[in-house]
């Protein structure tokens, strides 16, 4: 966030007027696009400007802070590093646990870095000095590993690295070919020699390891994780209460009677399915709602198989899958180590909620499904847990069509049916109605809950032509169906929501809870909030942590010290406006700070923005101090460039007269304003030694010494 006020400042106690209109809008344009961002530990992967400009002032400040210590550094080791961050599943820079450490070290630097293992001999140690910057600076994400286990995990890996970095299994193909040119003699740098000895390669003029150079491209296709879509927080009530539920629900309760008959063991048929027999016990004991009659047309048709009764032959698979009842030599049997899991509701709800989202799950043996029933079933694995992400943290229930339309294109993408035209809406139709009575399994189980209603007008956002990831025929059906005045609606429920979270957090991806950052140091909750949390969440969360720490009279000066010691202003900025916004009284609250020696720069800015300040209000030192939050602000959001040109347009007095103002404002900011004296440092002018400097300093000597 880059204020839009222009701050000027009248008479000071210069030999001319300082009126200064802050020529910020003369800034190059892409230095004005990056204007609106600030320094973040999370960016959109598309957002290439803002993470550039967060990665360089990062890069700097980190320089600066290691150069202080008199340690030794290699920037584009850390550039590295946030780069592994930035790029994986959940892009979360600031977030380091000891795995993390460990990959990064041992799998990414050697795939990536196209250097030996005596070129790269800084690489762990600008890790651990850049995990000590994290923490000492506040920005460290507070649900991360302790510093003390990251750095025993950076001194484990310095064991392993020389080897790793030196095994060419571990190499990427880029620097697989690198490396390979360079141990022909090619230098790395040239480009048009690396060019020429790859031109050589494809004509067969060098050898090369065919079958290593498979197992790398193997390796680096196995191991691609592209960026996960970022999840809204959510609520979940207290583990208690989610134990209750999965007790009184129909899954837990059918599954521990299903085990509970089972016994010392059943004889199953010859096919692995229940005895006709047996099934005929179980249907009535679980109250499945079965029939044993089918009419098929006006065919009534007895089932002869349990695997053709498909809510027992559900139970009978999750059962399997859940690993509380085995197949040993065609007889079923208990699992004796599943007793825990047993005995633990709220654990064995999740667990058979986790094992639904598995091909085999609604079409058994019998051969009688209809091919697009064939269709989902065989995609389950890819279509329930999309299905499930998408429910995942809604708002609001979500029109079931929306949904059934999105599972027909998964369905269907890399898919060849050779359907006549007038057949598809059939298919679609019959899949569309399989995956509804899925659905109402889910509801039974207490997975999803059902509703009828109109649809929240969010749901029709996206029906636009510029979305081309949904077909204009799709659109074209969503939008009349949308119309309806009721719909059949789908929302989660809280138990369904805790077993999505978990699996979410198991895979990488960063699912926030509202509620999980109480204990969280000042800095480390309000950085969290204001990366990943909306406005309302934020509230909550906030509360929450002022709640924990002995109240808003205990919390709140907490909250605001963390904040004045940011070392970064438009991040301190943020964090001041997210918590007051959280706070009945903030607007009170920003007004006291005016007149804050670390906030006040901010409080001022903010209040001009909001119309509660108006400019012909400020004092001479207020409106200095905000003309260099200003400046501190291009710095670090636009970079030295940008400052530097900012200041080459403006005329040398004035430039001189401004430059020794700011730095003399006594802005709260002593970093940003020390790297803001190293750009304006520039267009000081160099005294130039007088010709006859030494013989006049000698005669001058001379006189001196005959008055004496």
């Amino acid at each position: 966030m880059f204020p839009a006020t222009l701050w000027k400042v009248g008479c000071l106690t210069h030999p001319m007027p300082l009126a200064w209109p802050c020529r910020l809008s003369s800034l190059p344009s892409s230095a004005s696009d990056r204007m609106g961002s600030r320094v973040r530990t999370y960016y959109d992967e598309e957002d290439y400007d803002g993470y550039e400009a967060g990665q360089d002032l990062l890069v700097r400040r980190f320089a600066t802070w290691a150069a202080a210590q008199g340690r030794e550094i290699d920037p584009f080791a850390m550039v590295s590093a946030l780069q592994f961050r930035h790029t994986s599943i959940d892009g979360r820079l600031a977030y380091w646990t000891a795995a993390l450490v460990s990959d990064f070290l041992l799998k990414y630097v050697p795939r990536t870095l196209s250097a030996t293992a005596d070129e790269a001999v800084l690489v762990p140690e600008t890790l651990r000095l850049f995990l000590r910057y994290l923490h000492d600076t506040e920005l460290a994400d507070p649900m991360g590993e302790p510093l003390v286990d990251l750095e025993g995990a950076v001194t484990k890996a310095m064991a392993e690295f020389p080897a790793a970095m030196a095994d060419e299994r571990n190499f990427g193909l880029s620097k697989y070919w690198v490396m390979t040119a360079a141990r022909n003699g090619v230098d790395r740098s040239d480009s048009d020699a690396l060019n020429a000895f790859f031109a050589e390669v494809r004509d067969g003029r060098h050898s090369y390891d065919a079958e290593l150079l498979d197992e790398v491209v193997a390796r680096q296709m196995g191991e691609r994780v592209g960026r996960a879509l970022p999840q809204l927080p959510v609520s979940l009530p207290a583990e208690a209460d989610l134990a209750d539920a999965a007790e009184r629900s129909a899954l837990v309760i059918k599954l521990r009677k299903f085990v509970e008959w089972v016994g010392d063991g059943r004889t199953l048929t010859g096919t692995g399915a229940l005895k006709l027999a047996d099934a005929r016990e179980l249907v009535s004991l679980l109250d499945t709602g079965d029939d044993f009659e089918r009419n098929l047309g006006g065919d009534v048709q007895t089932v002869r198989s349990s695997a053709d009764l498909p809510n027992l032959a559900i139970l009978f698979e999750l059962a399997k899958r859940t690993r509380i009842v085995r197949v040993v030599k065609g007889k079923l049997v208990r699992v004796a180590k599943a007793a825990p899991l047993m005995k633990n509701a709220l654990a064995l709800w999740t667990a058979a909620f986790d094992a639904i989202p598995e091909p085999g799950l609604l079409v058994k043996d019998s051969g009688r499904a209809p091919g697009y029933a064939l269709l989902l079933d065989g995609n389950l694995d890819i279509v329930l847990p999309d299905v499930f992400n998408t429910l995942y943290g809604l708002p609001e229930p979500l029109p079931l069509v929306r949904l059934e339309e999105s599972v027909w294109l998964a369905c269907t993408e890399g898919v060849y049916l050779d359907l006549e035209p007038s057949f598809e809406p059939l298919w679609r139709d019959g899949l569309a109605t399989v995956f509804r009575h899925l659905l109402t399994k889910l509801a039974e189980f207490g997975a999803v809950e059902l509703t009828v209603g109109p649809a929240d007008p969010m749901y029709r956002m996206d029906l636009v032509p510029e979305n081309t990831e949904l077909p204009p025929d799709v659109q074209d059906r969503l939008r009349a169906a949308l119309d309806a005045p009721e719909l059949e609606l789908v929302a989660f429920t809280p138990l369904a929501t805790r077993a999505v979270r978990a699996r979410l957090v198991r895979e990488g991806r960063f699912a926030p809870l509202v509620g999980e950052l109480a204990g969280a140091a000042p800095a480390g909750m309000l950085g969290v909030v204001v990366e990943h949390f909306d406005e309302d969440a934020a509230a909550v969360e906030i509360s929450g942590w002022l709640a924990a720490h002995g109240g808003r009279e205990a919390g709140l000066p907490l909250l605001l010290d963390a904040i004045r010691a940011c070392p970064f202003r438009s991040r301190a900025s943020v964090m001041l406006d997210v918590l007051l916004n959280s706070l009945p009284d903030g607007d009170a609250v920003l007004h006291g700070l005016r007149a804050d020696p670390g906030l006040g720069p901010i409080a001022t800015q903010q209040l001009i923005e909001r119309g509660e300040l108006a400019m012909e209000g400020l004092d001479e030192h207020e409106s200095l101090l905000g003309m260099a939050e200003q400046f501190l602000l291009m710095l670090e959001v636009a970079g030295p460039e940008a400052v530097s040109e900012t200041l080459a347009e403006m005329p040398d007095v004035e430039r001189a007269h401004l430059a020794d103002a700011v730095l003399a404002s006594g802005h709260p900011d002593r970093i940003g304003l020390a790297e803001l004296a190293e750009v304006i440092e520039q267009f000081r002018p160099v005294r130039a030694a007088h010709p006859l400097g030494g013989l006049a300093r000698s005669r001058g000597a001379r006189r001196k010494n005959k008055k004496r």
